[in-house]
């Protein structure tokens, strides 16, 4: 019978050691390569509207599309309209980790809309305020450029010209297999 209660103890300590290692509750974290990266839902600075050319490349194809960002303390609304003046995609992330998307794929679904707001805010925002929403992963800043890097040190996302969001400043991110090169047309601060 005491071999019947060690073995069950043994499997119940183990099992809730299992639940130590899941991947973290939903609350914005998003699995990124090896580690993970919590979302900010809301915009940490002044209320403001960015109007961005985006050029995306990968091995096959480049688009591109204009963005308009709308950058808020209770929301972010990112929307991408084709040369022509269409609307391609919406994004809107709410405070509370709500979020939204429509239009084409793959932006319309939500695992690849986190992935493209995640790299934004690893883009645009202090590392002071990154750093201590990753897991497994390290965000390294030499000022004009940033690599987030696995646990060996390897990059998953190299940035340069971080956190410049002034009229005609570029920024590039260059991840495994695709670049996107971000061009600031317009930045207006709202009251």
């Amino acid at each position: 019978m005491s071999g019947r209660r060690i073995i069950v103890a043994l499997w119940l300590l183990l099992l809730s050691g299992c639940q130590q290692w899941r991947a973290p509750a939903d609350n914005g974290w998003l699995a990124l390569d090896e580690g993970y990266y919590q979302l900010l839902d809301s915009w940490p600075g002044e209320a403001q509207q960015l109007l961005q050319q985006v050029i995306w490349r990968d091995a096959n194809q480049q688009q591109q599309f204009v963005l308009s960002a709308l950058l808020q303390p209770d929301s972010m609304l990112l929307v991408a309209v084709s040369p022509l003046g269409q609307e391609l995609w919406r994004l809107n992330y709410r405070s509370g980790h709500q979020l939204s998307v429509s239009g084409i794929a793959p932006f319309n679904q939500p695992q690849f809309a986190k992935r493209l707001l995640a790299e934004m805010q690893l883009a645009l925002l202090p590392h002071s305020l990154l750093q201590p929403r990753l897991k497994g992963l390290t965000l390294q800043d030499s000022g004009a450029q940033r690599w987030l890097r696995r646990r060996d040190g390897s990059t998953v996302l190299h940035i340069q010209q971080a956190a410049q969001l002034q009229a005609g400043a570029q920024i590039v991110l260059q991840a495994g297999a695709y670049q996107l090169q971000i061009t600031t047309l317009q930045q207006d601060f709202l009251p």
